[in-house]
């Protein structure tokens, strides 16, 4: 019975109204009545109903069977969803590490590690080499990896050249890294750089590693940032003391690192990367400003690419350091 139905029946049963008697009613050995020709018309008209009840009735258990079913995904689809906002929301942000000026209207890019090593028309094929804007400042973006075991690492670090939205990729090279540093340079002012020589007169020697302490009493050196030395000696004070240190770490067997600094453009770079907490500097050299920053991963071979939008209009100057390679060095020296 309908609930609609038991309500009224309820309510005539509270104003005193009896049941009806069941219509199958009899007494005992009574033989049935024949139905009335009427009731007969009824009875067989509700017979025709019975299949097509039964049909609706299939519809709609197949209908509920079909909205249960999309209830219970609604909270899956909901839940795979998430993951995506949270992925985006945690998003590493973009750090500004400086900017550039390339007045030639060429920028390169290379380990400035290896000009003390190599003379200028052997080093010239390992700059990777790209067209810039030589009338205005260009930013110098970096991107961590933000997440994962090396999360804290630079996944791309740009050189900003446009607004647009990325659509290709083309590869400019690569570059080497021996000394774990790039830079990013106007390539004419390179004929100004002075690596090893002093620009000042000045230099200075610090030692650090496992025996540091030993070496510092010995020789009375003073504690430093990075270990212990001597800063803005003579040119000549300086030599002297990194030959005495050497003796003695020879002498005694001492376990420990010496560098000598002389204050060249390579030292100031360096002095300002080091000081700075995303590891990037930058110094003046000539009438162009260029950076200096730590890889992150260290040494190894990093892909350069300029990236453009789709009317192929210059977006960026990419240099990608998380890579396949890159990781598995990062995993070989940190298991």
């Amino acid at each position: 019975m309908a609930a609609g139905n038991k309500g009224k029946t309820k309510q005539a049963a509270g104003r005193g109204a009896k049941a009806p008697r069941s219509a199958f009613r009899s007494k005992p050995g009574a033989k049935p009545a024949k139905p009335k020709p009427k009731a007969k018309a009824v009875a067989k008209a509700k017979a025709k109903t019975k299949p097509v009840a039964k049909a609706k009735a299939k519809v709609v258990a197949r209908t509920k069977s079909v909205e249960k079913a999309a209830v219970k995904a609604k909270p899956k689809a909901a839940a795979n969803a998430k993951p995506r906002a949270a992925e985006i929301a945690a998003a590493p942000a973009n750090e500004v590490l400086g900017v550039i000026t390339c007045p030639s209207g060429k920028v390169g890019i290379f380990d400035i590690g290896l000009f003390g090593y190599l003379p200028r028309p052997a080093l010239e094929p390992a700059i990777v080499k790209a067209d810039v804007p030589a009338d205005r400042e260009l930013s110098v973006i970096g991107t961590r990896v933000g997440r994962g075991r090396f999360g804290d690492c630079w996944d791309h670090v740009s050189i900003q050249l446009g607004d647009g939205a990325i659509h290709t990729s083309k590869k400019l090279g690569e570059a080497g890294v021996d000394f774990a540093r790039l830079v990013c340079v106007d390539h004419a002012s390179l004929d100004q750089w002075q690596h090893d020589d002093s620009l000042d007169g000045l230099a200075d020697v610090m030692f650090w590693g496992r025996d540091e302490a030993k070496l510092a009493k010995a020789m009375r050196a003073p504690r430093t940032r990075e270990g212990y030395g001597w800063s803005n000696l003579t040119v000549d004070d300086a030599e002297a003391k990194l030959l005495e240190a050497e003796r003695l770490k020879a002498q005694h067997k001492l376990l420990l690192a010496t560098d000598f600094r002389p204050h060249s453009h390579h030292f100031h770079a360096l002095a300002a990367a080091r000081a700075n907490p995303k590891g990037a500097g930058e110094i003046d050299l000539g009438s162009s400003r260029m950076l200096l920053f730590f890889t992150s991963w260290g040494d190894g071979v990093y892909p350069i690419y300029l990236d453009l939008d789709s009317s192929n209009r210059p977006v960026r100057v990419r240099i990608q350091l998380a890579t396949a390679q890159s990781n598995e060095n990062m995993r070989a020296v940190n298991p």
